[in-house]
């Protein structure tokens, strides 16, 4: 008996050790071995050679499409207007750059050995940018990729960081675009990537039905001038804040309505409307989940049903024109195809 009694302790003491052991093991999706002197002041080519596969360091170029560390493509899919409710930005993409440069590259130190890395590979004319996006960690032998995914975000006063709401972690990228002509206007907007299995998912924000409400996209400022059918012009103007709580985001939005005479420039323009909304985004297991759609596209979409004309936004940096913008037509909301970004060459 003492001797069963033996084999089942050290069976239960083995069993014991390998629940120890059956922890989740940090994942590892890429890694780099650098010299101690590239492990304290890396280069920017240092983080290239690390995130873009196939990355020549003396010539400064990646393979078109670029493709990331792991092997995924470096691509971006915006909820299109015929599946949501508020379609995401529909840029044109810019000719790639001949070479990437520090301009491309944005770091963040989240931790003394740990940061946010994001490498730029394309641009578009309504001053985003797309590229892969990493958690590194700086190790003992060089830099270990902790976290990797895409993302497109405006590139202007670029930040990223980390939130963590519920029981998920989330990357938030927040950036300007700022118009060409005096004076300079600069609106910023932000980003949510939720932190998924070492993976940042660029998800859309779905209703309790699971609809889609739109893109995780959040302009902190934004501003819509509309031609009305009586030819006066209505302009809107949204100011926005993001508050990551422990069990869910809030979202307060005000937008500010006005109306002005193109015949009569001189005469100021006319407080027609204020209004503000709260809204609150879950962050579920496997989905972002809010409650309404954001009160811009509901106030704007009034007036387009309404019979109402946007004009066109003042150009950014880009110099760009053609930029669609993400502010639709009733028809358009229903016609409109899925489109994806991708690092197209």
């Amino acid at each position: 008996m003492d001797t069963l009694k033996q084999r089942l302790l050290a069976a239960t003491l083995a069993l014991s050790s390998l629940a120890g052991c059956a922890t989740v093991p940090r994942l590892q999706l890429c890694e780099a071995e650098v010299t101690p002197r590239k492990r304290s002041f890396p280069t920017p080519e240092t983080w290239f050679a690390l995130l873009l596969h196939g990355f020549d360091e003396k010539q400064g170029v990646a393979p078109r499409p670029s493709v990331d560390c792991s092997g995924a493509p470096v691509a971006w899919e915006e909820p299109a207007a015929d599946e949501c409710v508020e379609a995401g930005p529909q840029p044109m993409p810019l000719p790639p750059k001949e070479r990437l440069t520090e301009e491309d590259l944005v770091l963040e130190t989240i931790q003394a050995n740990q940061r946010l890395a994001w490498i730029i590979t394309r641009r578009f004319s309504n001053g985003e940018g797309l590229g892969p996006v990493a958690m590194v960690e700086t190790t003992k032998r060089g830099f270990t990729v902790r976290a990797l995914g895409s993302l497109r975000g405006m590139t202007q006063n670029a930040r990223l960081r980390m939130e963590h709401v519920g029981n998920t972690d989330l990357l938030v990228a927040e950036g300007d675009a700022c118009t060409q002509q005096e004076p300079v206007v600069c609106r910023r907007a932000a980003r949510i990537l939720p932190l998924r299995g070492g993976r940042f998912f660029s998800e859309a924000v779905s209703g309790a039905d699971r609809t889609c409400l739109g893109a995780a996209w959040f302009p902190l400022s934004q501003e819509q001038v509309l031609e009305l059918p009586n030819g006066w012009r209505r302009k809107f103007e949204l100011t926005s804040t993001l508050t990551f709580g422990a069990d869910a985001i809030t979202i307060q939005e005000q937008v500010a309505v006005s109306d002005s005479d193109p015949k009569q420039p001189s005469i100021p323009e006319r407080l027609f409307r204020r209004a503000q909304n709260e809204r609150k985004l879950k962050v579920e297991d496997n989905v972002l989940e809010g409650t309404v759609p954001s009160l811009w596209i509901r106030m704007v979409g009034q007036q387009l049903a309404a019979g109402a004309k946007p004009l066109p936004d003042k150009p950014t940096v880009s110099q760009d024109e053609k930029a669609t913008g993400y502010v639709k037509k009733p028809d358009a909301l229903l016609k409109s195809d899925k489109v994806t970004a991708q690092d197209q060459p």
